[in-house]
């Protein structure tokens, strides 16, 4: 393998990590455990799977002086992060050498939800841990690009974190390089099927699209706990439901972009909210129309451009969520025009450019101050 000057860590490898690793900045890939939608895609020179105490080896070994780790506030990953970036920084020290640690930025939800999820946490135990993860970040990170302006000021909440070198970008991508035609009045959900995606409030909401809607066709792709009982709802109507369950990524890819419109419709949970959503790129990408709810990072940037973004008030959720979808399959955006709205190039590829030094004026002027890049 020929020498890289950077190292990236992935807790679970996707194939869109895979994609990313061809067209991003040159970097040997370190990841720990594979995705479900891994299956069906080759992996290419450069990467391999490690065990934490492997990783911390090649940190010795490695030509590379860059490290790119996963986020600060991924709060169950926490433990590992700090182990891999201080890990990093005492080998560059041991070794004679300068090395960096970055991080690409996606959480969107407040520190006291991240600690306490939805039975809450003390005041005091919340400041603490904010204060712990900053100072953290600001002792061994030394570049932080975000994914949207929710991630930064998720991140500006927490101490000492104004004092890293930071930019930000909205995680869009760029357009598909084919251009492909919708089936009329098909709505897609692709991701894991669990509580947490709105598998089902999806399901409620569109036995009232059906109605609303005649002609209507839903298809579900994505396995999950909830798999069965949304087949054994599917079955019940199959002229107008259809669950697939889990295919490979390119299989899935052709299903989403073979429709009208894509349904994400995902709700608090725990700990956890969406932060960009990778069907959501992929749709867009197609230049699908999307219906999806405030809990993305994406949002703002989606309601500004007509598609659909449907509040969580629960009581009315599952009526408004069917509207927004039949509102959507009656009057899709134009698939050109959505596509025209992109940048020429993926948000993502451009924070990964900056953040291994290939692009140093994403940063701004001023590298202690927050600055603003808009793909």
């Amino acid at each position: 393998m020929t020498a890289v000057g950077s190292v990236r860590i992935v807790p679970e490898l996707r194939a869109a990590h895979v994609e990313r690793h061809l067209l991003g900045t040159p970097a040997e890939l370190l990841y720990l455990e594979p995705n479900y939608d891994l299956a069906g895609t080759a992996l290419a020179d450069g990467i391999r799977r490690v065990t934490l105490a492997g990783a911390l080896r090649r940190f010795f070994t490695t030509a590379a002086r860059t490290l790119e780790v996963p986020e600060p506030l991924w709060m169950r990953f926490w433990p590992k992060h700090v182990a891999l970036a201080v890990g990093f920084k005492a080998a560059g020290a041991i070794r004679g050498r300068k090395h960096r640690v970055v991080t690409y930025a996606m959480e969107n939800n407040d520190v006291a939800t991240l600690v306490g999820g939805r039975r809450g946490a003390p005041a005091w135990m919340v400041r603490a841990a904010a204060v712990l993860i900053g100072a953290t970040a600001r002792v061994t990170i030394d570049r932080i690009a975000f994914a949207s302006a929710a991630a930064r000021d998720a991140y500006a909440r927490l101490p000492f974190t104004a004092g890293i070198e930071q930019a930000t970008t909205i995680e869009l991508p760029r357009p598909a390089a084919s251009r492909t035609e919708a089936t009329p009045l098909t709505c897609v959900f692709v991701g894991v099927m669990e509580e947490r995606k709105g598998v089902r409030e999806l399901m409620g909401a569109w036995t009232t699209v059906e109605t609303m809607l005649p002609g209507a066709r839903l298809v579900m792709v994505g396995p999950g706990p909830l798999q069965a009982e949304a087949a054994s709802w599917a079955a019940a109507s199959p002229g107008s439901r259809h669950v697939v369950g889990r295919l490979p990524h390119a299989e899935a890819t052709t299903i989403l972009q073979a429709g009208t419109v894509l349904v994400a419709p995902s709700v608090p949970d725990g700990r956890w909210k969406e932060q960009i959503g990778l069907p959501i790129k992929e749709a867009l990408a197609a230049g699908l129309t999307v219906v999806t709810t405030a809990q993305t990072g994406l949002a703002p940037w989606l309601a500004e451009h007509g598609h659909e973004v449907v509040g969580l008030d629960r009581p009315a959720f599952r009526g408004r969520l069917a509207f927004a979808i039949a509102r959507a399959l009656r009057a899709p955006l134009d698939r050109d025009a959505v596509r025209s709205t992109l940048p020429r190039r993926d948000g993502r590829l451009s924070a990964d450019a900056w953040l291994h030094g290939a692009e140093p004026h994403l940063a701004g002027p001023a590298p202690t101050r927050p600055a603003e890049v808009v793909a």
